[in-house]
């Protein structure tokens, strides 16, 4: 073979294993292609989904007919308006974005069994699972993911962790309680401290029961104790059954509200406000208007455990007289000092 035919035929054979490398480094890409993650899920044949983090904190959420409930409080209603969206978004994740593919680099993006960010687990009706593994932030809101069974690793665009809460908040109306204020006309407020009832009288102005001549019932504080229970807020719920560490057969505070209505025996509102957890300083309640007891913040409601009667009366008016002057002295007399007799004349 003469010298030039060699030359040939190694350029040749460099350029075919070029384009076999080539064809083999694209081959993730291309084999993977860019269906969803998720294969023919459709977010209408979910049924079940469990978020889990790392240190095993995890929240349930299960369909119930056209709605959702939490079954680790007593089937709680949750928002169907904050879980669609979180389902069409996982639902929308594609495999276009190959990241890695081998089981050494789960560990590093945070999508292995044992290191992951979160844990998303998906059932559908007839029983059948799958799970994600949602890794580490890729920077604005791309993460890492990875489908369980699968070592491909994959970058999901708009969605993050935070999509993905374990608080019961993050899926449910976290409005436990909404009064009217202007519709209420009576309340009463029974706590260690005694008994408190206050009415609207016939022009609308707020009156104290038991109030004695002398004194004056402030009533801004009436008001700001109703402007609480504007917007009652759930921490977090804690289901129906009242366990005896939430202290509601012996609550700290019972609230009573009576709103404005044609009938002559309203049905009015009842509050019970029961034991404090130190651990994050809210109080377990129990409302009339729903059966669940739930926890609030102690914002909301520690007004109505710790207020007294002199807590509702006006300040009385503080005396007035020249500057430094202690009120019955007389000007130019120190403190406590006798007043100084005017000499008589001597004739």
């Amino acid at each position: 073979m003469s010298r030039r035919n060699l030359i040939l035929t190694l350029a040749l054979i460099a350029q075919v294993m070029l384009i076999l490398l080539i064809t083999t480094l694209r081959a993730p890409s291309s084999s993977a292609g860019a269906g969803p993650l998720l294969g023919e899920t459709k977010t209408a044949d979910i049924t079940r989904l469990v978020i889990q983090d790392k240190e095993g904190k995890r929240i349930e959420l299960a369909r119930q007919g056209e709605s959702w409930i939490l079954p680790q409080y007593d089937d709680f209603p949750a928002d169907a308006g904050r879980i669609t969206p979180f389902l069409d978004k996982l639902i929308g994740v594609r495999t276009s974005r190959l990241i890695a593919r081998t089981p050494a680099s789960h560990e590093r993006l945070q999508v292995s069994a044992g290191n992951y960010v979160r844990r998303i687990e998906i059932a559908r009706a007839g029983g059948v699972t799958q799970t994600v593994w949602m890794g580490a932030s890729a920077g604005g809101s791309a993460t890492y993911v990875r489908l369980d069974g699968s070592d491909e690793v994959y970058l999901a665009d708009g969605l993050s962790s935070f999509d993905a809460g374990i608080e019961a908040t993050s899926w449910i109306n976290t409005t436990y309680l909404q009064v009217a204020q202007d519709q209420v006309n009576r309340l009463t407020l029974s706590n260690a401290n005694g008994v408190f009832e206050f009415e609207k009288d016939a022009s609308g102005g707020w009156t104290m029961k038991g109030i004695n001549g002398g004194e004056t019932l402030d009533a801004a504080k009436v008001t700001e104790l109703l402007s609480r229970l504007s917007f009652l807020n759930v921490a977090r719920p804690l289901g129906k059954t009242a366990k005896p560490e939430y202290g509601l057969d012996a609550p700290a505070a019972t609230v009573t509200v009576t709103l404005k209505q044609d009938n002559a025996s309203p049905k009015p509102i009842i509050l019970r406000i029961g034991a404090q957890d130190p651990s994050d300083n809210t109080y377990a309640v129990s409302s009339s208007e729903s059966p669940y007891i739930v926890r609030v913040s102690s914002f909301s409601v520690e007004s109505f455990v710790t207020r007294g009667r002199q807590d509702f009366l006006a300040l009385p008016a503080t005396p007035t007289g020249t500057p430094g002057e202690a009120p019955g002295e007389a000007p130019g007399e120190a403190p406590g000092q006798a007043p100084t007799a005017t000499p008589t004349p001597i004739p």
